[in-house]
């Protein structure tokens, strides 16, 4: 699938406030477009359908599965390189 360039005018016009370079455009939006047909060839009928992003609940298929090893905060500290302060993984200071 590709876009033609009146897909492109369209969407210049009356979604998005875009350049008029149709070279780049077309380019990019047909990158985008064939990124999403190599998606959608991919098997996800095993993938279990999320509800919500933003919801906290356990997904019914989970309920009564048992959880098997599982790791404390201080185990995963301990597979950082950099130190450790105060329980928190210290990084250098990209504020300057």
């Amino acid at each position: 699938m590709s876009i033609t360039q009146e897909q492109i005018i369209k969407i210049t016009k009356n979604l998005a406030k875009l350049p008029k370079s149709w070279d780049k455009i077309e380019h990019d939006l047909n990158s985008i477009i064939w990124y999403i047909d190599v998606l959608n060839e991919l098997d996800t009928t095993w993938i279990t359908p999320t509800v919500s992003v933003t919801q906290n609940k356990p997904f019914s298929s989970f309920k009564n599965k048992k959880i098997i090893n599982t790791s404390n905060p201080n185990e995963l500290l301990k597979c950082s390189w950099n130190k450790i302060i105060a329980g928190q993984i210290a990084i250098w200071n990209i504020m300057k």
